[in-house]
């Protein structure tokens, strides 16, 4: 029986490259990734039929090309306006604090409501936080601000952690933490045989031939 497809958003606009890089990660266990990388003869056919389809949707003010750090342009595929809300995972990267569109706090509102994971990466969390999507829960983020955080956001619980889940919310302190989230995070959900082969394919496994277990 082949997984369920998903559907990943990505807020795309005036984030740091590295935090959203765990989108690489989810994209590595898709079922386009695996198929294409049956050519290399290293695994079975079968494993195609074990990943999902991933679509994701990049989403920004405008379409726009999106600016990202270091002086990157990404064509965005979706405003806050059009981006559908119930999405499986939307990954939220981070901005500097003076970065809140008013349509992205919508958006991200009303996705808290439908969508069924919230990843944040480093201030993302500050993001999520300036929403009000996070109060009574426990979170984290990028650890040179947190001090901030407890004092401007004291209805949520911040932890010095490399991440920390809460519900439908995966948040994680900086760039490093993100990627090392994201790899738990497919850990628990997807197969494990896929997730292995990417992992290694990625060169962030644990052991040559892993996935043929």
């Amino acid at each position: 029986m082949s997984p369920k497809p998903l559907q990943i958003g990505v807020m795309l606009e005036a984030v740091q490259l590295s935090d959203i890089m765990g989108i690489d990660i989810l994209g590595s266990c898709s079922k386009a990734y695996i198929t294409a990388s049956l050519a290399f003869g290293a695994i079975p056919a079968t494993f195609a039929d074990l990943a999902p389809d991933i679509t994701f949707h990049y989403i920004s003010s405008s379409l726009e090309p999106s600016f990202v750090t270091p002086s990157l342009r990404f064509l965005p595929t979706h405003t806050y306006d059009s981006c559908p809300r119930d999405l499986d995972i939307l990954l939220v990267g981070g901005p500097l604090p003076d970065h809140r569109p008013a349509a992205a706090d919508k958006f991200l509102k009303e996705a808290a409501e439908k969508t069924e994971v919230i990843m944040s990466v480093c201030t993302g969390g500050m993001w999520l936080a300036d929403a009000g999507v996070l109060e009574g829960k426990k979170a984290t983020a990028n650890r040179g601000v947190l001090e901030i955080l407890r004092k401007t956001h004291p209805e949520v619980e911040w932890k010095d952690e490399r991440w920390v889940v809460d519900g439908k919310f995966w948040t994680a302190g900086g760039a490093g933490c993100g990627v090392d989230m994201v790899v738990e995070y497919v850990k628990q959900v997807l197969d494990e045989r896929v997730v292995a082969y990417a992992l290694e394919a990625l060169q962030l496994g644990s052991g040559k031939g892993r996935f043929y277990g």
